[in-house]
This record gives structure tokens, sequence and C-alpha cells, in this order.
């Protein structure tokens, strides 16, 4: 179980009388969470933080199809790869190497493109209740998961989306948040039109949610296109991790390799990507699970 769980809120909105669908969030203190349970560097705080933010958002954009989802950036930068579990309004994240640290960018801001790295996929793993997960992949557009996860919704899900995400750092997370905006069919040129002139004001979410709610955001930002609030909803950072699914990893590794470090270590420990828990399972333990393997 994590080691720090955290509350962050969801809204869900439309526009111009449903032409268009919008999904706002802020988890600052859920990326504050994840910074916690990673003991994470700055720019690797960002990453988790944008992370969060995109699945949650990806999740409610299509919650009548999905049950979970996973969100994976794999860029080869030296913070690895970067994965989101969702279920529900349940979060967790990691990065493989959350220590991994780089100069910032020019313009003085966290170089999470660097860290993730700019060369590799998304991939999306959607639970739809079939007997297979639907999986979606492209390619990287910048590593700064804003601009690939809407690369990834028009390319694998057709589906024009307008996405901003954003996460404040200093010595704690100064604010954390995203606004996904996807026109509907037969949505109004002007309604477009006017989205597009305002894209620019939706790119620096970070500094607007440090200084509002996002319930006092969303009148702001769509004024003149009608904005209506559906949903005012709470998510959850924490990890579901277990005792016995740790279990069910060690089994997953084979008889041969249980018998192996039974032989020359006699007992295993087993940490959480998600959480850093670390289970330890001692000789008996693992003896009782080779009768199972």
């Amino acid at each position: 179980m994590s080691k720090h769980q955290a509350i962050g809120r969801l809204l869900r909105g439309v526009l111009a009388g449903g032409q268009a669908r919008v999904l706002m969030c802020d988890t600052t203190a859920m990326a504050q969470a994840a910074m916690e349970d990673h003991h994470a560097s700055r720019v690797c705080t960002a990453a988790l933080g944008r992370g969060i933010s995109a699945a949650a958002l990806l999740t409610a954009a299509a919650e009548e199809e999905t049950n979970s989802l996973t969100l994976t950036l794999s860029g080869g930068g030296p913070a690895g790869k970067l994965v989101v579990a969702a279920h529900g309004r349940r979060l967790k994240a990691y990065v493989d190497n959350p220590q991994a640290t780089l100069p910032t960018r020019d313009d003085g801001k966290l170089d999470v493109g660097g860290a993730l790295g700019r060369s590799g996929t998304v991939t999306v793993v959607r639970d739809l209740g079939l007997r297979e997960p639907y999986v979606g992949q492209c390619p990287l557009q910048s590593g700064e998961v804003g601009e690939d996860v809407a690369y990834y919704c028009a390319l694998s899900e057709q589906q024009p989306t307008l996405c901003s995400l954003g996460v404040l750092v200093a010595d704690r997370v100064v604010a954390s948040g995203g606004l996904l905006v996807q026109p509907l069919p037969g949505c109004d040129e002007a309604v477009l039109s006017a989205l597009e002139l305002r894209a620019p004001i939706y790119a620096d979410i970070s500094h607007h949610l440090q200084a509002e709610r996002i319930d006092a955001l969303f009148p702001q930002f769509f004024r003149g296109l009608d904005p209506q609030v559906l949903d005012d909803e709470s998510l959850v950072y924490a990890c579901d991790c277990s005792r016995e699914r740790m279990e069910r990893v060690l089994l997953s590794m084979g008889r041969a390799e249980l018998e192996d470090i039974l032989r020359t270590q006699g007992s295993a420990e087993v940490t959480c990507s998600f959480c850093r828990t670390a289970h330890r399972f001692g000789r008996e333990e693992l003896e009782a699970l080779l009768l199972q393997a």
C-alpha cells in the first residue's frame, strides 16, 4: 500500500450546448504524494504529476467504455519509462529512475522531455470489459506528456484533442493539474476557432492552478462558450499492492528460479514499483510458494 495517499479533483463539463467536452483536474496533492513515495527529483516529480493528470483525464474522457487504463511513455531518457495506472478515479504512478536530474531548459522550465526522452512510444491500454484489452500506441512527439497525449488521441483514437498539463515544483509541489478539450461531432467552426485562439492561455495551466481552483478557472477559461459543469469528483492517489499480489509475482518467476533463490539467498524481497513498498518473504514462505509453483 502507498506510504502516502492523497486526494485530487476532477471537473467534467461541456461547451456550447454539448459541442465540445472539457475535463479539468487538480492533482497537486497527488503529485506531492508521488514525490514523497519515490523520493523523486524535481524533474521526475513533474513527469509523475503530468502523467497522473493525463491518465485521470483520459480515463474520464471515455469512462463509459473504460474500466481501467494504463498509460506508458517510453522515450529512452535518463528517467526511464513513465507508467501510470488508473482504475476508476484511483491512480498510481512510477518512473524507472525517479532520482534522475537534468539542467533546466533555456526558458527556465524543467526538462521533462529530456528526462523521459523523445525517441519512443506512448502506449495506452484500456480495459473495456472484454476478453482482451484495447491497446493503442503511437510515436512520442516531445516527451513533455501533454503533446504526446494529444497526438495519441488524434492518431490512435481519431479524436482531435487539446491537452495542457503542468506541474510547478519547488521543494514541494506548488501546483499540478491538466486540461483536456475535445470537440464532438458537429462542433461549429466558430467554437473550434475560439478554442484555438485561447489555446495559449491554457498552456500555462499550472500557474493558473497556483492562483485559482479549477471550479473558478472553468468559467474563466471558457467565457462566452456557454460552459456547463456536469460533474465535480474526487481523485485518489493510492497504491493497491498487497502481499498476495507480490506472491503472484514470485510465482510468475517459475519453479526453477524460486528454487535458485531459496538455495542461494534463503529469502526474497519484492518491491512494488508504484509505491516502493518492500515485501519480504522468508525461507518458510518461499517453500510454501514452491508447493504452488
